[in-house]
């Protein structure tokens, strides 16, 4: 057995101390106790100017203060106190999350999907996006709504042979959560110039055979290198992956989610890509954004570099 997904030793869970980062808070507590992985929470307070800091000597000092009992509180709260190791950064959020992560070698950060600036329906905040943007490794997205279990795991097939790492986490993630069966959602596109060699109908039959047998490799795979024998029922769609999967995702009842964060292998598409980003935008769900970790480590030292 020959598993390519980065095991899941430690967690960190951003939190805001608001209702809207409940939910995270509830999976990655779940998670960590599912995966036996440790779990760290942090809450990032803006830092007092220099001005007032003078104008007040002792205030800086104060709002940390302040911030620490807040984070006990909400963590004892929410029943995390006994099962996370809790810490509070000063800064800009995106920074201080992204460099506690990397310090910590956490090989997942949950975050809500969206903050204090309320919901726009699937969008992401403007923390998260750029938190699953540039963390190299996975991260998960977490809708404030969540209060209970991962009642269903579908994953989003890049469609290519080679990538199975968004399928082998979700035969893990099914595995270790007691779940007896997946879904796999491939969507694709009848590619223009279609005319110039078939028809309509024929050319989409035979996007679809081919579809057909990925998925079939895949799934071999991925069974092979992580020793799952869930059942996974294969989708196949034709339409915009982004809008293929929010249909899918809200017929289904799906509430988790799995996707590969970048379909390329260059260490510069590290970060999320424009076709995850989309999927993430417009579909209402808990998400997965599964990454490379071949090229996630490379670069871990490098991006520690960049925010310290």
């Amino acid at each position: 057995m020959r598993n390519n997904i980065q095991k899941i030793r430690r967690i960190l869970v951003t939190t805001g101390l608001t209702e809207e980062s409940v939910g995270a808070i509830l999976m990655a507590r779940q998670l960590a106790e599912e995966l036996n992985a440790a779990l760290h929470a942090v809450h990032v307070i803006a830092p007092v100017s220099g001005t007032h800091e003078r104008a007040v000597p002792g205030l800086m000092e104060q709002v940390e203060r302040t911030g620490r009992e807040a984070l006990e509180a909400f963590a004892k709260e929410q029943g995390l106190r006994e099962f996370a190791e809790l810490h509070v950064a000063v800064g800009n959020p995106e920074q201080e999350i992204l460099s506690l992560g990397i310090h910590l070698e956490a090989d997942l950060i949950v975050i809500g999907r969206w903050g204090k600036g309320g919901p726009k329906q699937g969008m992401l905040g403007s923390i998260a996006q750029r938190v699953v943007r540039r963390y190299p490794l996975s991260v998960l997205i977490v809708e404030p709504t969540y209060r209970g279990s991962i009642a269903r795991i579908a994953v989003a097939s890049a469609c290519i042979d080679s990538q199975n790492l968004e399928l082998e986490r979700g035969l893990e993630l099914a595995t270790t959560l007691g779940h007896d069966r997946i879904s796999m959602i491939m969507a694709y596109e009848v590619p223009c110039g279609y005319h110039l060699v078939s028809d309509y109908d024929e050319a989409e039959a035979k996007l679809r055979e081919v579809h057909e047998g990925i998925a079939r490799r895949q799934i071999e795979s991925a069974r092979a290198n992580t020793g799952a024998t869930v059942a996974v029922d294969v989708v196949v769609e034709v339409g915009r992956p982004s809008a293929v999967l929010s249909a899918f995702v809200e017929r289904e009842g799906v509430e988790l989610l799995v996707l590969g964060a970048h379909t390329r292998s260059r260490p510069a598409e590290i970060f999320l890509d424009h076709a995850a980003e989309r999927i993430i935008n417009q579909t209402n769900c808990s998400i997965w954004a599964e990454k490379n970790p071949m090229e996630s480590h490379r670069l871990r030292d490098l991006i520690f570099g960049i925010f310290n």
